[in-house]
């Protein structure tokens, strides 16, 4: 009896001491977010080569979303407390800017003059970015977001070389604001379908840094590739 009581205990002992060791072994995502850092002295995953300019676009435009869809949910619960779902103010929003699949930025569709409709796009928020500006939301993702718009057409502009008039002229009529209830709307109007066009600019160049990539892996195989035929 003694012996089965200590072998008992002993298997107890084994047990707790494999649980404390399992329970000590952190778990990790299989999916990893991407860095937060941008600029030349970001490196892919590797560490072996900088990102490419498609790529430090990818996490320009990728952080930008991010601001924006966080100030629309922080304007609209402020502005609209008594309604949990924005789907409820479809009738009210105002027609803003959108990416369309008619604008080539889709895998299926897509092309070249893809970059100039999100710079169109991107540069009607810019010009409009004064009517949030007034609304009294944090100041800070306010600023964050307005710096971020104007580097990301930086980017894209310095490589399509857009000269003043050269990008498809989109409405420059002012808003009209003539209510404070038309203020929340048209607000709340900017936001989420400032959401959108990020979602969409982020899934488009993210398209483009691929396909380049795929490009360029192809022509630095070709030298092999005829070396090996003519041998």
């Amino acid at each position: 009896m003694p012996s089965a009581q200590n072998a008992a205990l002993f298997l107890s002992a084994v047990l707790a001491a494999f649980l404390s060791l399992v329970h000590a072994v952190p778990a990790y995502s299989g999916l990893a977010e991407l860095s937060e850092t941008s600029g030349d002295e970001v490196q892919d995953v590797e560490g072996k080569s900088p990102l490419s300019e498609r790529q430090k676009w990818h996490l320009m435009a990728r952080d930008l979303h991010r601001d924006v869809k966080t100030l629309r949910d922080q304007q609209f619960e402020r502005d609209f407390r008594e309604t949990v779902n924005m789907t409820a103010y479809e009738g009210v929003r105002i027609t803003t800017p959108l990416l369309t699949p008619s604008d080539g930025c889709l895998s299926r569709n897509f092309s070249d003059l893809c970059l100039s409709r999100i710079y169109s796009i991107l540069s009607w928020y810019e010009e409009n970015w004064s009517l949030i500006e007034n609304e009294n939301l944090t100041s800070s993702l306010v600023k964050d977001i307005k710096r971020g718009t104007k580097r990301l057409l930086e980017a894209i502009n310095s490589q399509l070389q857009i000269a003043d008039g050269g990008v498809d002229q989109i409405s420059r009529a002012p808003l009209s604001v003539r209510s404070a209830w038309m203020r929340k709307t048209t607000t709340h109007s900017i936001l989420f379908n400032f959401t959108s066009v990020m979602i969409d600019t982020c899934r488009a160049v993210h398209y483009m840094s691929k396909r380049k990539a795929a490009h360029r892996a192809k022509d630095t195989k070709r030298p092999a590739d005829w070396s090996s035929d003519k041998n």
